[in-house]
């Protein structure tokens, strides 16, 4: 024996959603009402109602993908490691040398001339220590000048 095919209207099954939203039948009773199964009811559900299931999202990662983030993790890491010792190293270095690295890196030193040979840094004197203590602007300047002028 063959299946019979039956071909239903959307009007037909735009109702049957309508009235199965609406609370009026079930699916069971639409099923029933159409004269097919409730699967079939359930696809014009999903094909013509209102509230579609939410599908949920599931994210793939590829295991060279775990790999890779493992090994950024690691990287990540030691990299912060790595800043700790230096940070470490140049308060170590100030407390030392009685000196503020971070301020002092990249000021430029004169070069000597092609005459002078190189000699030792010298520790700071006194005077250069007290003026680095002991910041001046323009105004406590300029009042320590000489008011002295010329006609």
């Amino acid at each position: 024996m063959r299946g019979s095919f039956h071909h239903y209207s959307p009007e037909l099954k735009q109702r049957l959603v309508d009235e199965i939203e609406g609370g009026q039948l079930t699916l069971r009773e639409a099923a029933q009402d159409a004269r097919t199964t409730v699967a079939m009811v359930r696809t014009w559900l999903e094909e013509f109602g209102r509230y579609k299931p939410k599908r949920d999202i599931v994210e793939v990662v590829m295991r060279s993908e775990q790999d890779r983030i493992a090994a950024l993790e690691k990287a990540l890491a030691e990299a912060h490691l790595t800043l700790l010792v230096y940070d470490e190293l140049i308060t170590q270095a100030n407390k030392r040398y009685k000196t503020d690295i971070k301020k002092n890196f990249g000021t430029s030193r004169p070069t000597p001339s092609a005459g002078t040979a190189l000699a030792a840094p010298s520790p700071p004197s006194v005077a250069s220590s007290t003026a680095r203590a002991m910041p001046t602007t323009n105004a406590s300047a300029a009042s320590a000048a000489p008011a002295t002028r010329r006609r």
